[in-house]
């Protein structure tokens, strides 16, 4: 009997072991599987953004690429071109790299090269932080139909420090 019971208990304590270090395991996966400043920016060089480009009757900062990335602080404005073919999808990734307050209201807006059409994220309200998840990146895209220099101009009045990127998903 008391060998049963001994036993008994060693399997109790041994399930609630095994459990204790499957729990500890599975945060410490879930715990890695955040994106960092270095992943984020992997492969892409900074861009300092203070040229005076023209386009659509302003000047942007920059010319942004896949192999480019800026830097900055919201609350405030950045804009940028980015030159495409025709019908590409222009995804703009924001990553947080410290957040304070999500703000109530981030724009992002992408125009065709004649800058007469142009296409508009709007957040109304929505927690961005909360979107962009535990990865901190918060990405939107959209399809632009012509070639050319497109200007993006983000806009938001969240408290963070930001790095933004962008990716182009061209057409087979």
């Amino acid at each position: 009997m008391c060998i049963r019971e001994a036993s008994k208990t060693l399997s109790t304590r041994g399930a609630l072991l095994l459990r204790g270090g499957c729990f500890v395991l599975v945060l410490a996966l879930v715990g890695a599987c955040g994106v960092d400043r270095g992943d984020f920016i992997a492969g892409a060089d900074y861009e300092p953004c203070k040229s005076n480009l023209p386009v659509c009757q302003q000047t942007a900062g920059c010319a942004l690429g896949e192999n480019k990335y800026i830097e900055g602080d919201f609350p405030g404005y950045r804009n940028f071109v980015v030159t495409t073919p025709a019908d590409t999808v222009i995804v703009v990734k924001i990553f947080f790299e410290t957040r304070q307050h999500p703000g109530e209201d981030t724009e992002i807006i992408w125009y065709e090269p004649s800058c007469y059409d142009f296409y508009r994220y709007r957040s109304e309200g929505e927690d961005i932080f909360a979107i962009a998840g535990g990865d901190r990146v918060f990405e939107r895209e959209q399809m632009v139909r012509n070639a050319g220099d497109h200007l993006v101009e983000v806009y938001s009045d969240a408290y963070a420090h930001y790095l933004i990127r962008v990716e182009l998903k061209t057409p087979m």
